[in-house]
């Protein structure tokens, strides 16, 4: 019998969760999340409130709080490159209630630049090896979801090797989207990579024209 409510928290900004995420955050009888997610939601109600974003501590804390309605908020959507996977992997899909979903910050990122983001290919470098530069420019519409170690600067330096510059594409860097600190970055030159200050969490977009 499921007892996990995966929350899609999305992107960072309390006006992009959504009214249903903060209702079936406040049924639950556990609660677990990062510091800015659990900001956004009420949980003064909530039996037991645990501030982690280690994935392993996670998936402990939800074995623990089995037999509990345990809610656990994931980032953005739970569907793009989510902990809900892991959870699945680990307990099962039977383990979990609902999946409540939300807004990304690949659609945050496309509406930021007035495009669609139909056919979009998306990369994750999050926790992961850089490998597959080389796959990258083939296609037409592409966000990159980047990490601290693997950020904006290294990733474009990196497919400056494969070309990135040749042909015609627009480039954008989406800095801490949703949040006040938000900043999009037109990229032109490796001039500009170079001068790129790195904040928070990013995604690249790259589009062929």
């Amino acid at each position: 019998m499921g007892w996990i409510v995966v929350i899609s928290g999305g992107p960072g900004g309390a006006d992009y969760i959504t009214e249903s995420a903060r209702r079936k955050a406040s049924e639950c009888d556990v609660l677990i999340g990062n510091k800015d997610q659990l900001n956004t939601i009420e949980t003064h109600d909530t039996k037991h409130v645990h501030e982690e974003s280690g994935i392993e501590s996670i998936l402990d804390l939800l074995e623990k709080h089995r037999g509990e309605k345990t809610g656990i908020m994931v980032t953005g959507d739970a569907g793009i490159y989510s902990l809900a996977q892991k959870i699945i992997d680990r307990f099962g899909k039977d383990s979990i209630i609902e999946v409540i979903p939300g807004i990304s910050s690949i659609q945050v990122a496309f509406a930021r630049i007035k495009e669609s983001w139909l056919n979009v290919r998306v990369f994750s470098f999050h926790g992961r090896a850089l490998e597959g530069f080389e796959e990258i420019l083939e296609h037409e519409r592409v966000a990159i979801l980047c990490d601290r170690e693997h950020n904006s600067k290294v990733i474009l330096g990196k497919l400056m090797d494969y070309g990135l510059f040749d042909g015609s594409r627009e480039i954008y860097v989406c800095q801490e989207l949703t949040l006040p600190e938000e900043r999009v970055i037109r990229i032109g030159s490796p001039e500009d990579v170079a001068k790129i200050e790195v904040n928070g969490k990013e995604i690249v977009v790259i589009l062929s024209l």
